[in-house]
């Protein structure tokens, strides 16, 4: 994230300070960092920062996985408390690329609730043109969502993005035909 410029020409101005913070993510395909400005996305970011400190990512489904695209998570029962308190959207401010982070929406103006996805290469870097789709940071080893995508097509599941709304209302039991899938162990703020 070193090289974010709040004030390039190509993107809409900051419209507050850089404020970067590292959250570590344990998976069960490996340990990554992310690494979150609000300068790029300040209500996204702030409202990420609470769903890591709120422990909603703890023993959460990468549920969604489209390999050289996007990988999905954010979907559990702790979602419902979310879902009527989405965000408005906010332009994006930094090009998309492999392990960029941001909020997944329902298509609509200002759908940002809890679910998030990952950027995979070499499609991801054809996102951020949606209403919805503002880069709140990047993750320093892709590489770690990379191999969930290969887990992902070593077990041969069809696009599992009709799980979100029985994830939301059976938590990870909902996809118990799936045991396959990776997960985050655990998310959390570090220096």
């Amino acid at each position: 994230m070193g090289d974010f410029d709040p004030f390039a020409a190509d993107y809409p101005p900051a419209t507050c300070d850089s404020k970067k913070t590292r959250v570590k993510f344990c998976t069960t395909a490996g340990d990554t960092h992310v690494n979150v400005d609000r300068a790029l996305s300040p209500e996204g970011v702030d409202r990420f920062l609470a769903l890591v400190e709120g422990g909603h990512f703890t023993d959460m489904l990468l549920y969604r996985v489209l390999p050289g695209f996007l990988v999905q998570f954010g979907a559990s029962t702790a979602s419902a408390q979310w879902e009527d308190k989405a965000l408005p959207d906010e332009p994006n401010r930094f090009t998309f690329r492999g392990g960029t982070l941001s909020f997944a929406g329902s298509g609509g103006p200002n759908s940002r609730t809890c679910h998030l996805f990952v950027a995979l290469s070499p499609k991801g870097a054809e996102l951020g043109g949606a209403a919805h789709e503002a880069t709140l940071g990047h993750f320093e080893d892709v590489g770690i969502f990379e191999t969930v995508a290969r887990n992902f097509e070593a077990s041969g599941y069809p696009d599992l993005g009709e799980l979100q709304a029985k994830l939301v209302e059976g938590g990870n039991d909902a996809a118990a035909e799936y045991p396959k899938l990776d997960r985050i162990l655990s998310a959390e703020v570090v220096e």
